[in-house]
């Protein structure tokens, strides 16, 4: 009796634990509507301008500039393999490298936001990105 108890407690916990996980969809948004996420949510956005792919190897890119400091905000295309196992790679490690050095990163489905240590609205920003979807 003991041991039905014990592994309905473990299914419990396994199914909890399951329904936990859950992919976050925005692919179908791009990095511009980020910044239209961070404007509706009362955080000032003094610009936005595109930037260059090729450092992450992402499939888009913007500069947003938040309170005199940027960020990089990367899309990746889950519907590439190849994109979608880099994006596993970087939120594994939380890190993205420029010329070998290592910079934290947050990451939220199909996007990569890099420079966030810096802003000093940091906390905000990640509170919108955690809904961004």
């Amino acid at each position: 009796m003991f041991a039905l108890k014990k592994l309905l407690w473990l299914g419990f916990v396994a199914a909890m634990l399951l329904a936990g996980c859950t992919t976050v969809e925005n692919n179908h948004l791009q990095p511009e509507d980020f910044a239209s996420y961070l404007k509706r949510a009362n955080i000032k956005v003094d610009g936005i301008r595109p930037v260059a792919t090729d450092p992450f190897r992402a499939s888009s890119a913007v500069s947003i500039l938040i309170a005199g400091s940027e960020i990089g905000v990367y899309k990746y295309d889950m519907n590439s393999r190849i994109q979608a196992d880099r994006v596993k790679k970087i939120e594994k490690s939380g890190k993205l490298s420029i010329i070998g050095v290592p910079y934290p990163v947050a990451v939220r489905g199909s996007f990569v936001l890099f420079g966030l240590d810096k802003n000093p609205k940091k906390k905000e920003i990640l509170e919108v990105f955690n809904r961004f979807e």
